[in-house]
């Protein structure tokens, strides 16, 4: 058996019990009374720093950079409301044939939007543009076309001449 672990395990008792009582005297404890419990703030979780290299001596010598935090500054609601129309979901524009007429007779859409025609009147009517035609419409029928493109789209009534309608599509 080493000698050195024994020795070292003897004086590291003694220095022990020597710390615990240095005169021999025990000291009492002092009262404990309630006391309020210190607010720490909540730490921000830090992601790691990120390695980039050191432009001083173009060496593969990598240096960690601290992320820094960035102050929130506030979006214009003109800017939120523009993203929010960008983002949304396609939507369905409703157009009424009735009285010989579209109703509306134009109207201006997004890329991606549809536009429903529905015939509202006794007689027979159709919608033709440069794109797209759907035949005949008898009362009650509905007719459906996606706009992926942008532009302006005239379409008629290829029974009814005098029934024009515009679409106007948009970014």
């Amino acid at each position: 058996m080493r000698r050195e672990p024994v020795i070292f395990m003897t004086l590291f008792g003694l220095l022990l019990s020597a710390g615990c009582a240095e005169n021999g005297v025990e000291e009492p404890e002092p009262a404990v009374t309630p006391a309020e419990k210190p607010v720490v703030p909540a730490e921000v979780p830090q992601t790691p720093a990120e390695i980039v290299e050191n432009p001083e001596n173009n060496t593969s010598n990598q240096t960690a950079v601290e992320n820094m935090t960035v102050p929130e500054t506030e979006i214009p609601a003109e800017t939120l409301a523009e993203t929010a129309e960008t983002q949304a979901e396609p939507k369905t524009v409703e157009v009424k044939i009735k009285d010989f007429a579209f109703n509306p007779d134009s109207i201006t859409i997004s890329s991606g939007d549809t536009v429903r025609w529905t015939n509202l009147d006794l007689f027979t009517h159709t919608v033709t543009g440069p794109d797209f035609s759907s035949g005949t419409l008898r009362d009650g029928d509905s007719y459906e076309f996606t706009f992926t493109r942008e532009g302006t789209y005239r379409y008629y009534c290829s029974i009814h001449a005098s029934m024009e309608g515009v679409v106007i599509v948009g970014g």
